[in-house]
């Protein structure tokens, strides 16, 4: 391939984007990344940032080890130096002591007294179910998993008769911590995805730098042009004009052999005119959690241990769950230090969005007292900085799963213009973007390769 042909603009520097112009130009391609925020957030909700110190993940924090495909994408990236293996120790606050369970011994789980306080039956139903779905799950198209999609956590808990507790430390958790959803919004599938992706785990990985590490690591073998805002996209039959904006140039119009957009699923009709009705309707239709989170820096660890500490909504309003990020690995952290980040439920930080942050300190602090755990957050905190992400996660509702496979198959394999995400046709989590990058980086190689060849 050479000249114009060649061209490819990936619109969003987050990880699926990312992933998605790696693979380009490692095909042949001549890759540029059009990112509208600074350097710093590059990575969008997989960044991170640098505070006294500290290395601060702006939005996902966790990283499974069961992420096999970005694993991948470290090595072939040449970052695989920076991974550090981690703990596999997760708590679940209830009656006033946390009980915890670790994701990398299945026996060491099943005799965990948080099951064990459960009722049989509940657990021997909920086994069954579960059994059923994950074979329906998949990292970057949830498509399959429509025929079983059909009530949310708290119908399925009336449904099978699962007793209140069942419904509380055991079911609700697996939607308010990651997609920060009530039990009432979200698909039952999407609990059973989430309590798959933790039991499949076999524990987390980490890295000094934080979850930054893979984006920046990208970021820097590509040519990407910050503060670059895409306001159009447009197809033509040979090639894509893509117009951009940055401040303090002139307006920028490229044409591309292809266009890649990675943004967040409602931005896609306002840049995308070319979506039929359906897919338009699909799109703004997604509906999103928003997340209020705060950053401790601490002067020396914490006595609990677990790496991710999840609060039950009967236990606490308003606080969804901390990660302790210093339980990860030694490296994690300036040593000697701890790093825990305080996660607010979506509800509540969907309705104080515009307290102020010492208030929303003030409010954490408050919840942790209440709790009775973590007291080495008042008691030793050298840092206390509140983040808002927003768009946060996909809350995938009952009837969602239907609908993304009716998108899907909306999705043409003649097009020069592909989108790349996990809040596309799975969930927001990193390794569902990594592997969409995947995807449709593979996809559009196939398909410009054969277009090529195909020219008379």
């Amino acid at each position: 391939m050479t000249g114009q042909n060649q061209r490819i603009i990936v619109i969003g520097g987050g990880i699926a984007g990312l992933t998605a112009a790696f693979r380009l130009q490692r095909a042949g391609f001549d890759v540029t990344v059009l990112e509208r925020s600074e350097s710093e957030l590059i990575g969008g909700r997989m960044s991170t940032v640098e505070r006294k110190g500290f290395h601060i993940d702006v939005g996902a924090t966790l990283l499974l080890s069961s992420y096999e495909v970005m694993i991948q994408l470290a090595v072939d990236a040449g970052l695989a130096h920076q991974i550090r293996p981690a703990g596999d120790v997760f708590g679940i606050f209830r009656d006033a002591a946390v009980q915890r369970i670790s994701s990398g011994n299945r026996l060491h789980m099943l005799r965990s007294p948080l099951l064990r306080a459960l009722p049989a039956r509940d657990l021997l139903k909920v086994a069954a179910d579960f059994g059923r779905a994950r074979n329906l799950f998949g990292w970057h198209d949830m498509s399959r998993a429509a025929p079983a999609d059909f009530e949310s956590v708290r119908d399925y808990t009336v449904r099978r008769g699962l007793h209140p507790a069942t419904f509380e430390y055991l079911l609700a958790p697996f939607v308010a911590g990651p997609a920060l959803a009530e039990p009432e919004q979200a698909s039952a599938l999407s609990a059973f995805f989430f309590f798959n992706t933790l039991i499949a785990s076999g524990g987390t990985f980490t890295t000094p730098q934080g979850v930054g590490f893979l984006p920046r690591g990208l970021a820097g073998q590509l040519p990407v042009e910050y503060l670059a805002e895409a306001t159009s996209v447009e197809e033509h039959k040979d090639e894509v004009t893509v117009t951009w904006n940055r401040p303090g140039e002139p307006e920028h119009i490229e044409t591309a052999a292809a266009c890649v957009i990675a943004v967040p699923p409602p931005r896609l009709p306002g840049l995308y005119p070319q979506l039929d009705d359906g897919q338009r309707t699909y799109l703004q239709d997604i509906a999103y959690s928003r997340s209020v989170h705060i950053a401790f820096g601490l002067d020396r660890p914490t006595a609990e241990s677990s790496l991710l500490l999840q609060i039950p909504r009967i236990e606490h309003p308003e606080l969804a769950a901390y990660v302790l990020e210093h339980n990860q690995h030694p490296d994690r952290v300036p040593p000697g230090t701890g790093l825990v980040m305080a996660h607010f439920r979506g509800t509540w930080s969907a309705d104080h969005w515009a307290l102020d942050d010492e208030q929303v300190v003030k409010h954490a602090l408050a919840g942790t007292r209440r709790l009775g755990v973590l007291p080495e957050l008042e008691r030793h905190m050298t840092m206390a900085e509140v983040f808002r992400v927003s768009p946060c996660t996909v809350m995938r509702r009952p009837g969602e799963y239907r609908a993304i496979a009716r998108f899907a198959r909306t999705l043409r394999g003649d097009t020069r213009v592909r989108f790349a995400g996990g809040d596309f046709l799975a969930h927001s989590t990193t390794n569902s973007s990594v592997c969409s990058g995947e995807h449709v980086a593979a996809q559009l190689t196939r398909f410009l390769h054969k277009a090529r060849t195909d020219q008379p």
